[in-house]
């Protein structure tokens, strides 16, 4: 089976496992996204915002696995076409899962996250047709959970956004709220 198609099943599947003594959190994150290497070539630098939805299952004792589907969005760059100037919008839609551990045995406080990601780009410009790219992404940060339902995380995202240009990164702050 093709690993494009197994990986986000696979995905999926880990997200929503619910064992029925387990409690879960639905979410949202909101962060601000500072593009590196190929990517922040590609817009200009600008900074870009990723929203999403998350499913945290408590696995007790301080440990978590997180599904989630994010949206990310940087404007920016141009480039000279024929006399035409042009701009460059790179879109990101992914489906992934994260593992978190706090530093405590409950789910406040300080914690580490890891995680995987299969993300579709999706580059426009303006005058020219666009690209379009799949590939797995990594995922590593850090947060802070202040109670039940705020807190804040800091990471970055390594993967590649279009087949012809090198590897990405993004660096990312952002919040996050539980339900």
């Amino acid at each position: 089976m093709n690993v494009k198609i197994l990986f986000p099943i696979l995905c999926l599947a880990t997200a929503g496992l619910a064992l029925p003594a387990a409690q879960t959190e639905a979410g949202v994150q909101a962060s601000l996204v500072f593009p590196q290497n190929a990517l922040r070539t590609a817009t200009d630098g600008s900074i870009g915002f990723q929203v999403g939805f998350q499913e945290g299952v408590d696995l007790g004792g301080g440990n978590e696995v997180r599904g989630r589907i994010d949206y990310t969005r940087v404007d920016g760059g141009s480039f000279h076409l024929s006399s035409l100037n042009s701009t460059t919008t790179v879109q990101g839609l992914g489906v992934g899962a994260d593992y978190l551990r706090y530093l405590e045995d409950r789910r406040r406080g300080f914690y580490a996250f890891g995680g995987l990601a299969l993300d579709w780009w999706f580059t426009h410009y303006r005058f020219t047709s666009g690209d379009r790219t799949t590939t797995p992404t990594l995922r590593l940060g850090i947060g802070h959970r202040f109670d039940s339902n705020f807190g804040v995380e800091f990471g970055a995202d390594w993967g590649q956004f279009r087949s012809d240009v090198g590897s990405f990164t993004n660096l990312k702050a952002g919040v996050t709220y539980r339900f």
